[in-house]
């Protein structure tokens, strides 16, 4: 059951960001059910409407992706969306999946209050609730036992429990291939970094092989420096997919023109927890010629 909630929060998040953040209309015949039914009353029935509403966004609208819960066939996620009325609103999608694909939406929307303005003082979004609300889950639902050793007994459950958890949760290629194509590939620092929220945890490091950095922020700034370097048609592309096991994944991959010889290939190895990037560490293959 929990890798197929795992899957289908994977969906739900691959396609709010192909159509609101990447605006790419073809996603919608590939993750959404052919009798796909809309609850948003703005928004005609069908999928059709769906494509032809995402073909005409404006270029300047952008969703943030927050908190995700799942429960059965049905995943709520938290957002935010700049470029869809005056001001940023705070949105709730709700969607139903059947046979791997989204069969059904209902969603609220309400404007942005900014937090000075706020009687709680707290804010209504931010792109790392996800990470917040992990710290504040219980470790351990176990039941408690009773006899000789039952605290040693529970340990070691609510360890494997944990361990487990965050195996399960990994969702190795996923996550590696979008930190190729949305982080490293990605120019633009403010979309980088609504990624980098996205796909690290907030505390990751990121070890390149000369430099270590620490934190959302300072990953997008070494990003950045790298990318400064590199021609403006140099592109990242995994060679495969990752793969991955108890909790740390690998992905191969290459950078060059995108229409010229590969320059150079190397490997990234992640180590994950709840779901997240931890830590990334990136290796460079010596050139033929070393």
């Amino acid at each position: 059951m929990s890798g197929n909630i795992e899957h289908n929060k994977a969906l739900v998040l691959e396609a709010m960001t192909a159509l609101f953040q990447r605006r790419d209309a073809s996603a919608v015949e590939r993750l959404y059910a052919p009798d796909y039914i809309q609850h948003n009353p703005s928004i005609p029935q069908g999928r059709e409407a769906l494509a032809g509403l995402v073909a005409q966004l404006p270029s300047d609208l952008f969703y943030e992706p927050g908190l995700m819960v799942a429960e059965g066939a049905y995943v709520a996620i938290h957002g935010r969306i700049r470029g869809w009325a005056p001001t940023p609103q705070v949105v709730v999608d709700l969607f139903r999946i059947e046979n791997g694909l989204l069969a059904e939406h209902w969603d609220v929307l309400q404007d942005e209050v900014t937090t000075d303005t706020t009687q709680s003082g707290l804010s209504m979004f931010s792109p790392d609730e996800r990470t917040t609300q992990l710290q504040r889950q219980p470790t351990s639902f176990a039941s408690p036992q009773v006899g000789i050793g039952s605290s040693a007994v529970n340990a070691n459950a609510n360890a494997n429990a944990n361990a487990n958890a965050n195996v399960e949760a990994a969702d190795y290629d996923g996550l590696m291939q979008a930190n190729l194509t949305q982080v490293f590939g990605e120019r633009d620092a403010g979309r980088r970094l609504v990624a980098i929220r996205r796909i690290y945890a907030a505390d990751a490091l990121l070890n390149e092989p000369h430099a270590t950095v620490q934190g959302h922020a300072a990953i997008n700034d070494a990003v950045s420096a790298l990318l400064v370097e590199l021609p403006p048609d140099f592109a990242f592309r995994a060679r495969g997919k990752a793969i991955g096991h108890h909790g740390i994944g690998v992905l191969q991959w290459a950078s060059g023109p995108r229409d010229g010889a590969v320059a150079v290939t190397g490997m990234d190895v992640a180590r994950f927890q709840g779901g997240r990037i931890q830590s990334l560490s990136v290796f460079l293959h010596p050139s033929p010629d070393a």
